[in-house]
This record gives structure tokens, C-alpha cells and sequence, in this order.
């Protein structure tokens, strides 16, 4: 249960208009991305987003698995939980 103010506040909110999910989300689940062409389609708009970002990072598509009829892969890159590598004063890593 809500108090007046929250209730007031749940009611504005709600009233707003959102906004409309940006295309690029809906295009993710459009590609293949336990394919070869899909992993590396994957890769390609990583490394383009890291680069808009102004990060130079490095990404590779694996072998991940699954049976030799149809086989699974996947993305490797150097992005350590989900960051591009930092760098230290002295250049490394």
C-alpha cells in the first residue's frame, strides 16, 4: 500500500510517455550468434561500440562447441568483467 505522496508520484510516472526501444535491440536476436557469420557479426558491433567509446579492444570468434553437424561459436575478446583493460601509467596492463 502506498502513501499519498508515492500513490501521487506512481500516477505521474506512469502518465508519462515512454520512450520507443531503440532499433538495435531488437536487431540482436535477428542474427545468428552461435554461427561463425553470427559470432563474428557480434564481435564487429563490440568492437565498434568499445571504439565509439575511444577503446581499442581485440576480439576473436572460438569454437565453443556442439556437434561437428552443427557447431557452436563464440566470442573471445580482452574485456575483463564486461570493461576494456586499463591501462597503467607506465603502459601496462
Amino acid at each position: 500500500m502506498l502513501d499519498a505522496g508515492m500513490a501521487e508520484f506512481q500516477a505521474e510516472m506512469q502518465a508519462k510517455p515512454r520512450p520507443p526501444r531503440r532499433a538495435s535491440t531488437r536487431r540482436n536476436a535477428e542474427i545468428d550468434q552461435s554461427s561463425a557469420a553470427g559470432a563474428a557479426e557480434l564481435g564487429r558491433r563490440i568492437v565498434q561500440f568499445w571504439a565509439n567509446a575511444g577503446f581499442d579492444i581485440t576480439v576473436e570468434v572460438v569454437h565453443s562447441g556442439g556437434p561437428r553437424q552443427s557447431p557452436i561459436f563464440g566470442v573471445r575478446s580482452n574485456l575483463r568483467n564486461a570493461l576494456p583493460p586499463q591501462e597503467t601509467r607506465d603502459g601496462h596492463g
